[in-house]
């Protein structure tokens, strides 16, 4: 939680025991006074300050003046991470294989979320604003962190950063996700329907499906 996510917990819940009342206002403080991170551990729980310390999401509860984890467009700092992230999903089939070189060429296409270092997901929107097109590509979400919504998250912001550039449709090509894309007002479309530059990469053998969204 940040300070100001544990100041409206504090403010939503004003029954909490008086002990984790003050633990969480100390926290706070400490944040405020300009300590990064306070962490809050169950004195109960057998070898609490080792797997608070040595997993990356702990046992606890983190108190941060700032987000533990960021949605941001991505950086080249950020390409190892990347790679790291899809490498299994392209194993499986799922991604399209990409280089290093392509993308650090297309970095600026990217959106990742971040956290605590780590880049736990990512997407990127290839975008034509001359045809006022734009491609979904690249949709990964860490096999710990999925179930919670990133994926939306990620979305979002793809349609965000399409509005700013005056897109007008949406293509996402898919072998895995059709349903997912389906059930957030993607459509399925044809090979003919694909703009020029698309129809150029559309790779016959993985028989990817082809979905379209207008934008509003």
């Amino acid at each position: 939680m940040t300070t100001a996510e544990a100041e409206a917990f504090l403010q939503q819940y004003p029954e909490l025991d008086n002990t984790l009342r003050l633990s969480l206002k100390a926290a706070i403080q400490s944040c405020q006074a300009g300590i990064e991170r306070v962490h809050l551990i169950h004195r109960a729980v057998n070898g609490a300050l080792l797997l608070e310390l040595f997993s990356r999401d702990g046992v606890g509860t983190l108190i941060s003046s700032t987000a533990f984890e960021e949605l941001r467009p991505a950086t080249l700092n950020d390409i190892g991470g990347i790679l790291e992230l899809i490498k299994p999903l392209e194993q499986q089939g799922i991604l399209a294989k990409r280089s290093r070189e392509k993308i650090e060429m297309e970095i600026a296409d990217y959106i990742v979320l971040e956290r605590d270092g780590l880049i736990i997901a990512c997407i990127a929107l290839h975008s034509d604003p001359h045809c006022q097109f734009g491609a979904l590509a690249c949709l990964a979400v860490h096999a710990d962190y999925r179930g919670a919504a990133r994926g939306n998250r990620l979305l979002n912001a793809a349609y965000q950063k399409a509005q700013q550039l005056h897109l007008k449709t949406l293509f996402v090509l898919s072998t895995q996700t059709v349903h997912w894309f389906i059930e957030r007002g993607f459509l399925l479309s044809e090979f003919n329907a694909l703009p020029e530059p698309l129809k150029v990469l559309y790779n016959p053998q993985r028989n990817s499906k082809i979905l379209c969204k207008h934008l509003e």
